[in-house]
């Protein structure tokens, strides 16, 4: 049976050793994990690993195309979940951006 882990990412180490205390009740099973490297399964799990630069670029196009489309759209559906949706795809891709430019790494 696989285990639950949850990659908790917070300013102060407290944080995430109360996080873990507040989950051992509720989820026994879960392994609370405070950086992708505490991870014993890092090394062979796909969420913790950078995307092939290809694949980078293909998720950045990808996340271009919808920020396009719900900008199109956003007079056609007015509504306020699916303009928040297009603030946050927009400020990944940002973020995509920054990272892909500047060399650095995604925590």
């Amino acid at each position: 049976m696989n285990q639950t882990c949850l990659l908790v990412t917070l300013p102060k180490a407290q944080c995430v050793s109360r996080v873990r205390q507040l989950l051992q009740a509720q989820a026994p099973g879960c392994e609370v994990l405070g950086q992708p490297s505490d991870c014993s399964q890092a090394a062979r799990c796909r969420w913790l690993q950078a995307l092939p630069p290809h694949q980078a670029g293909a998720v950045q196009a990808l996340l271009s195309d919808a920020i396009e489309v719900l900008e199109q759209t956003r007079h056609a559906f007015k509504s306020a979940q699916l303009a928040q949706l297009r603030k946050r795809l927009s400020r990944m891709l940002e973020d995509l951006s920054d990272n892909s430019e500047s060399g650095k790494t995604a925590r």
